[in-house]
């Protein structure tokens, strides 16, 4: 079989990949397992095949992934837990194989036109997947489907609604990179659908009633706005419209203004109850200062990549947490969960990964609109995480962890660095 018949068959699987991220996890499993048993095959059968996929193995995110996991693996050493260890390394594994197998099949085999149209397709395929969850969560509103009329969150298909909102997020991130970075003069009907979906997904993103999004979005869009305008002056005009645009929202918008008010209720509340009573916000201040405790144990390894939950519930059972907090299986905070399990390790780790994401982005983007594009998506990414992290473990989310692995092997590759890559 020509190599050209083996990149059909597999970026069509990639594409099929794509789409399921939004709207099935069963299927993402199974295509994903697909795409490696075929490519697999393809690389016994092939000595030609085999050199093209050597030759793009080493992709900018390999070693911090690598590193990462390995962290992560070492950590299951002296974790008490070995079960709970394991499982938390293989989300961080399946971190690496999505970006992995998307960057390698994207590079593999094509010449820059051919992954020019792939990667368009991919992230094309993405938006209408996203499109779709986000047509199914406004029927949900509408009370056309479920049982949930008028009823907020907004939770289509079991997704919950923190979920939902941040899937959004990389979803308008995706849409308008399309519309600021076109690699070729775009279609009118292209542009206005993406239009369509990117206020449909502001929509989605809004009743979600997710403060992690609001907030990521809002920290995200003053970041792309200084990096991506010249003039300092526009900056602080857009800056300042998008703060009037907020306090209108927090004016006029009901359950906009509760949600924000509720950071203040909520932090009384933990004030004055020590964290007795329960709150949104103060369970989160619980397990938060928890986090710290544990690390503070062990500063260097952390308690062990499994031992978040078993050192919880020591904590509850000496009666030093209330017994609700026995619940959670994360602080919702990548950084502390990092430390508090794998020490300052696990947290250089982490932040070592988005160093090389933003780094590279930022040096790749001087080329070609294509390359500006992937560059201001990798970048948007990485910044909503880095500041949704603050908020909850966006890694610890499947939908969230392996849409973000896809995104930066779409767009952090070999072949996407232009002027200043590598």
């Amino acid at each position: 079989m020509p190599n050209m018949d083996r990149q059909k068959i597999l970026i069509s699987l990639l594409l099929i990949f794509s789409a399921s991220l939004a709207l099935s996890k069963s299927a993402v499993n199974v295509v994903m397992t697909l795409i490696y048993l075929t490519a697999l095959f393809f690389i016994v059968r092939s000595r030609d095949y085999r050199k093209k996929i050597a030759a793009n193995a080493a992709q900018p995110l390999v070693l911090p992934l690598l590193l990462y996991l390995a962290v992560a693996l070492v950590g299951v050493l002296y974790t008490a837990s070995i079960a709970d260890g394991l499982g938390i390394a293989n989300k961080i594994a399946g971190l690496f194989l999505v970006y992995f197998m998307t960057s390698v099949l994207i590079d593999t085999g094509h010449d820059e036109d051919m992954r020019r149209n792939v990667v368009e397709n991919l992230l094309l395929v993405f938006i209408a997947g996203v499109f779709i969850l986000d047509v199914i969560g406004l029927l949900t509103f509408l009370g056309v489907v479920a049982d949930r009329k008028f009823s907020l969150p907004v939770y289509p298909m079991h997704v919950h609604h923190i979920w939902f909102s941040n899937l959004n997020a990389v979803g308008i991130y995706t849409a308008a990179s399309f519309l600021l970075f076109p690699a070729v003069p775009r279609e009118p009907r292209k542009m206005r659908l993406l239009i369509v979906f990117i206020l449909l997904a502001l929509m989605s993103v809004l009743l979600s009633i997710s403060r992690t999004s609001w907030f990521g979005m809002l920290a995200t869009g003053i970041v792309l706005t200084y990096i991506y305008t010249e003039k300092k002056r526009v900056f602080f005009l857009v800056v300042t419209i998008g703060v009037f645009c907020c306090l209108l929202a927090y004016s006029f918008i009901p359950f906009v203004h509760d949600r924000i008010r509720t950071v203040y209720t909520d932090t009384v509340v933990f004030i004055a109850t020590g964290g007795d009573a329960y709150s949104s916000l103060g369970d989160r201040f619980l397990m938060w200062k928890t986090a710290v405790k544990m690390f503070l144990s062990n500063p260097v390894f952390g308690v062990g990549t499994g031992d978040y939950s078993a050192s919880i519930q020591t904590y509850v059972s000496d009666g030093q947490l209330p017994g609700r907090i026995a619940g959670y299986n994360q602080p919702h905070n990548m950084y502390l969960f990092a430390l508090a399990t794998n020490g300052l390790l696990g947290l250089a780790a982490l932040l070592y990964l988005f160093f090389r994401i933003v780094s590279f982005a930022l040096a790749s983007g001087k080329g070609s609109p294509e390359h500006a594009g992937l560059s201001f998506l990798a970048v948007a990414v990485a910044v909503h995480y880095l500041v949704a992290g603050m908020t909850d473990s966006l890694f610890n989310i499947f939908i969230l962890r392996f849409g973000f692995a896809f995104i930066m092997g779409v767009c952090v590759r070999k072949y996407a660095a232009g002027g200043g890559g590598e």
